[in-house]
């Protein structure tokens, strides 16, 4: 390859990189906008339990999930005790009048419900989905502050139970209510983590400076992608998103996954030296989309993963690390990767040919 067509390269590889971070906030997110967070919701108990009727909480607590497989219509009610979502044999239905329809649009209501909206008005029933389940916010089951409560401030590092809160169902003319908990759990330190991470990525860098450092890319790349794919996976098995959503939201994480297996499929058949500089792009790409727009899930103990906390904060560690050395032991083989300089005439120079002298 080329020095030109490796600078290109290059160039491609940084410039996605600040392509991607500019694309992703600040704080890290799941699909669907779901963010770590300190705060659980915990369904404990539906009284009574009706056969067919299930109730959970998905996305941390952001939403509550309801799937009526019975024969008969199951309505939530609202804030006001008002009809606001029905669901059943029909399909989903939703109360127009009702004020939950409007202030459960997103996590923090921004605006009042709109003058239509009036909890002691007949209900005007809007069929919005079909099947048996409906997911919805709900602000009686996640925490709304915009700062942590005083009990959390005085004492961050233990559990405090921040209230108990209620769902109230009516399935048919029978009462059910979903009863849970909302509680502060404390953040885990994000120092043994960020330990991983400069230790991956100080081992990645020393080992390629040795003559196994074609074994050390090769190796380095497999994990970073097989972290990235766990990654990935835990994220979209916890979402309640659809698959087009997923799929948008994780475009540059699959992106960095194409490109590492790739790269690996390229060293295979061309050799390392061939591959580094696809490695570098690869690297940047999980770095960024895998590892730093997911930053946040170090230091929170709520993360959007079906993973255990401990095996997702694993994976993104890991990631920044390998992403880091693999990125910096990269760009340093792209200094001597290149055909061979032919040797000098050095002996020739020094020792000119003599012209014989005949008599």
């Amino acid at each position: 390859m080329s020095a030109v067509a490796r600078r290109v390269l290059v160039v491609m590889g940084l410039a996605c990189g600040v392509l991607v971070a500019a694309a992703t906030p600040a704080a890290a997110h799941g699909i669907g906008g779901t963010e770590p967070t300190n705060y659980e919701t915990t369904l404990t108990r539906v009284d009574p339990e009706v056969r067919g009727l299930h109730v959970e909480v998905i996305d941390l607590g952001e939403r509550l999930q309801l799937t009526n497989d019975t024969a008969r219509d199951v309505v939530v009610l609202g804030y006001e005790d008002e009809p606001y979502l029905r669901v059943g044999p029909r399909g989903v239905f939703e109360n127009r009048r009702s004020p939950a329809t409007y202030l459960n649009r997103s996590r923090v209501p921004e605006e009042r419900a709109p003058a239509i909206a009036d909890a002691h008005a007949p209900p005007e029933w809007q069929r919005v989905g079909d099947g048996p389940t409906v997911s919805w916010h709900d602000h009686r089951a996640h925490y709304m502050g915009t700062q942590d409560p005083g009990p959390v401030r005085v004492d961050p590092d233990r559990r405090h139970v921040l209230d108990r809160w209620t769902v109230e169902l009516r399935h048919g003319d029978r009462s059910v209510l979903v009863h849970g908990v909302l509680a502060w759990e404390p953040p885990p330190s994000p120092w043994p983590s960020v330990a991983v991470a400069v230790v991956g990525a100080a081992l990645v860098v020393g080992v390629s400076r040795t003559r196994w450092w074609r074994g050390t890319l090769v190796v380095a790349l497999t994990a970073l992608v097989v972290c990235a794919c766990l990654h990935a996976v835990g994220h979209w098995a916890a979402s309640s998103e659809d698959l087009a959503t997923k799929a948008g939201e994780s475009i540059y994480s699959i992106a960095g996954i194409v490109l590492g297996v790739v790269a690996l499929a390229w060293a295979w058949r061309r050799g390392v030296e061939a591959a580094v500089p696809f490695v570098l792009v690869a690297a940047v790409f999980l770095l960024v989309a895998g590892g730093l727009a997911d930053i946040a899930t170090l230091g929170h103990s709520q993360v959007p993963s079906t993973l255990d906390p401990v095996v997702a904060r694993l994976a993104v560690a890991l990631t920044i690390g390998l992403g880091v050395g693999l990125a910096i032991a990269a760009a340093l083989r792209l200094r001597v990767v290149g055909p061979p300089r032919p040797p000098a005439d050095d002996g020739a120079r020094l020792s000119p040919v003599r012209t014989p002298v005949t008599s």
